[in-house]
């Protein structure tokens, strides 16, 4: 579905690019369409070509600067050492 959307962005892009009021918006216009249709492109076959798809978009958050060091002032007060 992802893949498709960008298509259409891109596809609507590149098409709408020659009715811009001067040449650097539609060169921009244009382009922009191209690498939406490169990535529509892209995220259709990796949709395709790989079978499972959980573990290659994205990694676990880590925790914040603020939270470690809230942990580590916790474990400080209480003489805890486990991590």
């Amino acid at each position: 579905m992802t893949g498709a959307c960008y298509g259409l962005i891109g596809a609507f892009s590149i098409h709408m690019s020659y009715q811009a009021p001067n040449a650097d918006l539609a060169g921009r216009a244009f382009w922009m369409g191209v690498t939406f249709l490169i990535a529509s492109v892209l995220a259709i076959s990796v949709s395709w070509l790989v079978q499972d798809l959980s573990n290659i978009w994205c990694i676990h958050a880590r925790k914040s600067r603020q939270t470690r060091l809230t942990i580590d002032n916790e474990k400080a007060t209480t003489g805890d050492r486990t991590v």
